[in-house]
């Protein structure tokens, strides 16, 4: 960690989605692996395999992202709400293989914790999805690398929630 062990505040990153499915499709392609491998990542050509699943209240999940070039990311997400079909909150970690958490070897100073709230509410035969994401007490240092790198992120979890769409979009058709 850097000097500055002083928690500042960190605008969150926001995404909002309108998405042509029931809420509780979308709240299961959130909380299923089976759902979830088929999206969680950014744009065609990107892997998603989840070694580990316990999607609950106290439970954790762990996965790996493979990009087209081969390199590989694993995350660890524990689980702090899961309240069926209208919100699901979760905290991110840089891990490695064995899940254990690991600082982040890309982005110099990354957060080593990221909250994410998803929101999920019923607007007729649609959903509108919220997307919060944000560091937990990050140094001025963390905050810094967090908004320097908003774009990059932004794309990234903007990309996933395009391919959620796109997955939705095939799973409502079968």
């Amino acid at each position: 960690m850097m000097s500055n062990s002083h928690a500042i505040h960190a605008e969150p990153l926001r995404l909002t989605r309108e998405l042509k499915a029931p809420r509780q499709l979308v709240f299961e392609a959130w909380t299923q692996p089976e759902h979830l491998q088929n999206w969680m990542f950014p744009k065609q050509g990107f892997a998603c395999e989840y070694v580990s699943v316990d999607i609950r209240a106290g439970g954790s999940s762990l996965h790996k992202m493979t990009t087209p070039s081969g390199y590989e990311m694993w995350l660890l997400t524990q689980y702090e709400v899961v309240s069926p079909p209208d919100r699901l909150v979760f905290r991110q970690y840089s891990s490695n293989t064995a899940g254990e958490i690991v600082p982040n070897t890309q982005i110099s100073n990354w957060p080593p914790e990221i909250r994410a709230t998803v929101t999920l509410e019923e607007v007729g035969d649609k959903t509108k999805l919220a997307f919060i994401w944000e560091p937990i007490n990050p140094t001025a240092e963390e905050a810094e690398a967090f908004e320097a790198a908003r774009d990059q992120h932004g794309q990234g979890w903007g990309g996933g929630l395009n391919q959620l769409e796109l997955y939705l979009g095939n799973v409502s058709k079968q």
